[in-house]
């Protein structure tokens, strides 16, 4: 069964900054993103000011990892097999 989530219902959420600069993420934004303890987040600066933060779902170091220790692993990956391997990556 999936794990239910909260649904944030404004487009703007706050939060403080530290005076270590550390921010900790509303718990229902947390559960929108499905972001949890050793998730990792990428921010995006733009050219005028702002940011925009994603989850990362994936690193290349990850697909590595994953095509390195699949069996039968040479060292080469089709594009399937990558496809395949990233399908098979739990969130």
């Amino acid at each position: 069964m999936p794990a239910k989530t909260s649904v944030i219902p404004s487009t703007t959420v706050e939060a403080t900054v530290t005076s270590k600069g550390q921010v900790t993420l509303p718990k229902a934004l947390r559960a929108q993103l499905g972001i949890r303890a050793g998730s990792k987040i990428r921010f995006s600066l733009h050219p005028h000011g702002g940011f925009m933060a994603d989850r990362v779902l994936l690193e290349l170091e990850d697909i590595w990892m994953m095509t390195d220790s699949a069996p039968g692993a040479k060292g080469v990956m089709s594009f399937e097999k990558m496809n395949e391997a990233k399908a098979k990556r739990a969130w």
